[in-house]
């Protein structure tokens, strides 16, 4: 069977502001808290863009593992210490913490510019595509950045970027369209924790969350992505379904706030 290579795409992960730089066995990323991608009532960096900046970090790593599979992540969490500011520095380091035969886990934690404490923690598991023709290449070879190279350029607000149309309260749709794509032609997994962020922040009473944890079940192939919150106790739950593919179930999410 001839494997098909993956398509470089310009998009979501790219356009996020974050530079990554391989260290050794780690990958280090850093970006600036510009408005763009943060929560604009509270100023603080939204979840999930720490969630999709961790997924590059660990992703990468974790697709060394794979290749030339593509590297798919099963599932991402995300647990704020303490809220990021818009205007601060926020760095992190994503590392692989077990390389099994089937799974692999891994973690990145968020500082705030030089500081030693975590501000925030992110963890994902990750496997290889069963499908043949997902093939890709080595991002961590390509990751060494030059010194006092700039960051990208984030174009705009997350929820531009992601097209987002509140429906209701609590519920969102984002439209699958190219900029949100990854390698093996699915919408990438930060978009869909951000659209399922967006349902808890279209909520009448929507809360800023501190934890996220997003479970993908399947890809979203036909879109659009629509985003349902509601409450449980002081937890959020939100089920993300691909509505052209009559409403099968994608991804499960569950946020809380303080």
């Amino acid at each position: 069977m001839e494997h098909r290579q993956p398509e470089q795409r310009v998009g979501f992960t790219s356009e996020l502001g974050l530079l990554v730089t391989a260290d050794g066995d780690t990958l280090r990323g850093r970006a600036l808290a510009v408005p763009e991608v943060c929560v604009p009532e509270a100023a603080v960096i939204r979840p999930s863009v720490l969630m999709t900046w961790g997924d590059i970090l660990m992703g990468s790593l974790a697709n060394e593992h794979t290749t030339p599979r593509v590297c798919m992540t099963v599932d991402l969490s995300v647990r704020v210490i303490a809220p990021i500011p818009a205007g601060q520095e926020c760095r992190s380091v994503g590392r692989l913490l077990k390389v099994g035969r089937t799974l692999t886990f891994a973690e990145t934690t968020f500082s705030v510019g030089d500081a030693d404490e975590p501000a925030a923690v992110a963890l994902g598991t990750f496997v290889a595509s069963p499908r043949p023709e997902d093939v890709s290449v080595s991002a961590v070879r390509g990751a060494g950045s030059l010194p006092g190279r700039p960051a990208p350029v984030v174009p705009g607000p997350l929820s531009e970027m992601l097209g987002t149309r509140v429906v209701a309260s609590g519920v969102v749709e984002v439209p699958r369209h190219p900029r949100l794509l990854n390698w093996a032609d699915t919408v990438q997994g930060g978009a869909v924790a951000a659209c399922a962020e967006e349902a808890v922040l279209a909520l009448e009473d929507g809360v800023v969350p501190t934890e996220l944890e997003v479970r993908f079940l399947a890809a979203v192939r036909t879109g659009p992505m629509r985003a349902t919150a509601r409450r449980m106790g002081p937890w959020v739950r939100v089920d993300v379904v691909d509505a052209g593919a009559g409403d099968r179930l994608c991804g499960i999410a569950a946020a809380r706030g303080d």
